[in-house]
């Protein structure tokens, strides 16, 4: 059996996952890795100008060149892990531009389980790959999300000190920051389940197991939440993008507007708006279990967070 590991990372978070999903299929099956990499890269950790200069090409979803990947052509793999980041809400630059550039079509016909490893909210970004994957031709059959299960503030701050001073590690009062190591070693309970769903030729089934074993924890409230940024996100990327394209001086003032009301919604507006959605949650209970189903499965229905 051949198996194919697509996958981004800046931090070597989500390389760590995916090899401690394939470690029990290394006796059984070959495994090829292959990172997505930018002719252009963006910088690990990032400043915060080039990391708010980099919303409106991954929420317009802009595909940025990559580097060529002929390998992953040369074998008929039996299953591809395509392991990736959200960004802004959508899929991060460097996952999207392979999933649009000459490469992907080694994903047709494929059974395809995407890796999710995010803060928090990865909804319309899966929606977005599922979109793709469908235009490719492939086959969905599975999805494993890990997150930063610390509450949201504590998981903002933390991700902030990693992103622009690289630290991971704990400091005096926040603790490390993303997804915990006990979650990425449990995902090893993966490897075998996905081994033999893809032996018999159960895939249809695969979801279902995975989610037996706690692939995806999905709060409804994170529906009610994930739409308001989903509806106020492309406005501001494309008056950006209408200004000019990545560095472009014309569209730093909106970009740097942009970032203030971003961080003003997180710090002084998210406990009202957690208040808001907790009252929608319970109002529109019966209606969000359903979508719970709906966004933990691989279907793909155009518009669910529209």
């Amino acid at each position: 059996m051949k198996i194919l590991v697509v996958y981004f990372t800046q931090s070597g978070q989500l390389k760590g996952i995916l090899d401690n999903i394939v470690q029990d299929m290394k006796q059984e099956a070959e495994i090829d890795f292959a990172e997505i990499r930018l002719v252009q890269p963006f910088p690990f950790p990032w400043s915060s100008a080039t990391f708010f200069d980099a919303m409106p090409e991954s929420v317009l979803q802009v595909p940025a060149a990559i580097q060529p990947m002929p390998a992953i052509m040369d074998k008929d793999y039996d299953l591809v892990l395509f392991g990736y980041q959200p960004w802004f809400l959508h899929p991060s630059i460097p996952a999207n531009s392979f999933l649009q550039s000459e490469w992907a079509v080694a994903l047709r016909d494929k059974p395809v389980i995407t890796v999710i490893g995010c803060r928090n909210m990865w909804l319309n970004a899966q929606e977005k790959v599922k979109a793709q994957l469908q235009r490719l031709g492939a086959n969905h059959i599975g999805n494993i999300v890990l997150e930063d299960k610390h509450g949201n503030m504590t998981s903002t701050l933390t991700i902030i000190r990693w992103l622009f001073k690289g630290q991971k590690e704990a400091s005096k009062r926040l603790p490390d920051a993303g997804v915990s190591d006990r979650d990425i070693r449990d995902t090893q309970r993966y490897g075998k389940p996905i081994l033999r769903h893809i032996k018999e030729g159960q895939t249809e089934a695969l979801q279902q197991d995975l989610l037996h074993l706690g692939a995806i924890h999905l709060r409804p409230n994170l529906i009610v939440l994930e739409k308001r940024g989903v509806s106020q996100f492309p406005k501001w990327a494309k008056k950006a993008r209408d200004k000019g394209g990545p560095g472009a001086a014309e569209r730093k003032p909106v970009i740097k507007l942009f970032s203030r009301i971003l961080i003003t919604a997180i710090f002084v507006l998210s406990p009202i708006t957690a208040l808001v959605a907790k009252i929608q949650t319970a109002l529109k209970k019966k209606q969000l279990l359903k979508a719970v189903e709906y966004f933990k499965s691989t279907q793909y229905q155009p518009g669910r967070l529209g």
